[in-house]
């Protein structure tokens, strides 16, 4: 049975400002110079130290995890007091567990080199279909109208579309003059696409029309510190966005926290 609590959010709602301001053309989107994004530490919160965080989404509420390894990997709903999971959704061994999102009640996963991905049901788990794809899958999110996807070992963002699962277009990535590969989890934000960079402290920041970096967040105080305090702790990954309070949960791999910032 599902262990279900109540979201960790809406205690911290006090902490975060909730006002939405209009959309005003920025620095960011007129300069050719990505923007360095500046952030406020809101709380820290449990974090599965088994979980090799592979995508982090919220959705109705709840903290949904996947996880990768071989034997190891998983979607779960996160119990946000204690960081623990209550697994839903077990893959077969073989399946090296990648990004996942959910759209229209709908649980998308993807996998590393296997280049499946399934489909399930967001309110049973029950899986709806597999599809497959002719790159390797690594972070996953959603427009409200396509999946978009990236690949890692490329340089681009992919859409699919839902009922065909097919990519319906990609965009090269580009940082100034400079393609950027080794995107890993996605989360879409306001219409732009916040990206981890494998291997780095840094969330990209992504026009999805035209693939150029327009922003740059700047997560090494929290990484090196944890990984300082935890050696057994990996890179950063792993970025959920609720859009009620406009806060992002972010985390890392075999970490044994997560973090509540708010983007200034």
């Amino acid at each position: 049975m599902s262990k279900r609590f109540p979201f960790i959010l809406p205690v911290l709602l006090p902490l975060v400002l909730l006002s939405c301001t209009k959309k005003q053309t920025s620095e960011e989107e007129t300069s050719s110079n990505p923007m360095d994004i500046h952030y406020t530490l809101i709380n820290t919160l449990p974090h599965n130290t088994e979980a090799w965080t592979q995508g982090l989404v919220i959705y109705q509420n709840k903290i949904l995890e996947s996880t990768g390894q071989p034997n190891r990997s998983w979607i779960a709903e996160v119990n946000a007091s204690s960081g623990e999971h209550d697994k839903k959704v077990t893959l077969p061994g073989q399946y090296f567990g990648e990004g996942i999102t959910v759209l229209n009640n709908k649980i998308y996963q993807l996998t590393w080199e296997e280049k499946t991905g399934f489909v399930y049901d967001a309110r049973t788990y029950k899986k709806l279909r597999e599809f497959s794809y002719d790159i390797q899958g690594w972070g996953l999110t959603h427009d409200g109208k396509n999946l978009i996807m990236s690949d890692g070992s490329g340089y681009k963002l992919h859409f699919l579309d839902t009922a065909t699962l097919k990519i319906v277009r990609s965009v090269t990535v580009m940082d100034g003059g400079s393609r950027v590969k080794d995107l890993n989890e996605l989360e879409y934000i306001d219409g732009y696409v916040f990206a981890n960079v494998w291997n780095t402290n840094w969330i990209l920041k992504i026009d999805p029309a035209t693939g150029k970096v327009v922003g740059r967040i700047d997560l090494s105080a929290i990484g090196e510190q944890i990984r300082v305090m935890y050696p057994e702790a990996n890179v950063l990954n792993g970025i959920a966005y609720d859009a009620r309070s406009r806060a992002l949960l972010i985390t890392g791999k075999l970490w044994p926290k997560s973090y509540l910032i708010r983007l200034q």
